[in-house]
C-alpha cells in the first residue's frame, strides 16, 4: 500500500475554539502536521502527530499520544502525557517527558533531560503517512483505502470531531500563516497572525487580529471580527461580521448589517443584502 501524506492534508482546519496566541498554537482536539513544515510556534492538543522533515520553534505538549516522524527538529520542549513514539534522525533541542512508553528510532538527538514513565525501546516505529491513513479509517469506522480518502474532507469539516490540521508546507511565523491549500476556521476562535491561503472561510464569532489574504474565495461568518485587511476573489461577509481595515476584491458581498471601516474596492460589483448565503 502506498500512501501520499498529501492524500491526508486536503486543506488546512482550525476546529472551534482554537486560540493562535502570541507563542503557542492551542486547542482540545488532535493536531495533525504535514510534511517539510516550518511552525514558528508552540503546540498545544490532545494526539499530536508531526510528519518526517518538519521545523518546530516552540513547545509541543501532547494530552494524549505523540508521534514525530524522521529528521523532525524541535526547537523546545516536548510534552507529553501519553506514549511518544520518535522516527529516525529527531533532534529535540530541549527536554523530553513521556507520561507512558517510548518508542525511538536511531540516531535521535535530545539535548537535554529525559524521562519517560513507562518502556523505552529503541527501533524504526510505524511510519506516520501509515499510522495517519489507521487514525482516519479508524475514526471513521472503514475498511478501505479508497473510502478513508473519499471521507477526509467531510472529516475535517465535522468541528466536533475533526482534528487541526496543517498542511504539508505551512510556514507559521509571527507574521504570517500561510497554508498552500484552502483553510477553514472554526467558530469561536481567537487568533493573531497573517493568514495567507488559497481560499478562507472563518465561521461565527471568531477574532482574527490579522489580515486575510486569499487567492481565490474569502467568506466571513456571522459576528466575525477581522483587525485587519481582506483581499480575496469573491469575498463575502455575512451579519454582524466587523473588518477593521480595507476590504478587495473583484467582486464583494456585504450583509446591510455587517461593518467595514475601511475602504471597499469591488472591481467587477459590490452588493449589499439581507439573505444568508453559503
Amino acid at each position: 500500500m502506498v500512501v501520499s501524506s498529501s492524500d491526508l492534508f486536503k486543506s488546512c482546519y482550525l476546529p472551534d475554539k482554537t486560540e493562535l496566541q502570541e507563542r503557542n498554537l492551542k486547542t482540545r482536539h488532535d493536531i495533525l502536521v504535514g510534511d517539510h513544515c516550518d511552525i514558528g510556534y508552540g503546540l498545544y492538543g490532545e494526539d499530536i502527530v508531526i510528519s518526517e522533515l518538519s521545523t518546530m520553534h516552540g513547545d509541543i505538549v501532547a494530552e494524549g499520544d505523540l508521534r514525530i516522524d524522521n529528521f523532525c527538529e524541535v526547537f523546545g520542549t516536548v510534552l507529553c502525557n501519553g506514549d511518544a513514539y520518535l522516527g529516525e534522525g529527531v533532534k529535540i533541542h530541549g527536554k523530553l517527558n513521556v507520561g507512558g512508553n517510548l518508542d525511538i528510532g536511531d540516531n535521535v538527538v535530545i539535548d537535554k533531560e529525559f524521562k519517560a514513565y513507562g518502556d523505552i525501546a529503541i527501533r524504526n516505529p510505524m511510519p506516520v503517512v501509515l499510522y495517519l491513513l489507521l487514525y482516519v479509517m479508524t475514526m471513521l469506522h472503514l475498511e478501505g483505502e479508497e473510502a478513508a480518502r473519499k471521507r477526509v474532507e467531510s472529516l475535517i469539516s465535522e468541528a466536533n470531531s475533526a482534528p487541526l490540521v496543517l498542511p504539508p508546507k505551512t510556514a507559521m511565523d509571527l507574521r504570517y500563516f500561510a497554508v498552500p491549500t484552502p483553510m477553514e476556521i472554526g467558530s469561536n476562535c481567537r487568533l493573531h497572525g497573517n493568514i495567507r491561503a488559497q481560499s478562507v472561510k472563518i465561521r461565527k464569532d471568531t477574532t482574527l487580529f490579522g489580515s486575510v489574504q486569499a487567492s481565490q474565495r474569502v467568506k466571513l461568518g456571522p459576528r466575525t471580527a477581522i483587525h485587519g485587511d481582506v483581499v480575496g476573489q469573491n469575498i463575502r461577509v455575512e451579519r454582524g461580521a466587523d473588518v477593521l481595515g480595507d476590504v478587495a476584491g473583484k467582486t464583494v458581498w456585504l450583509h446591510e448589517d455587517a461593518r467595514v471601516s475601511g475602504v471597499i474596492k469591488a472591481t467587477e460589483g459590490l452588493t449589499i443584502g439581507h439573505a444568508e448565503g453559503k
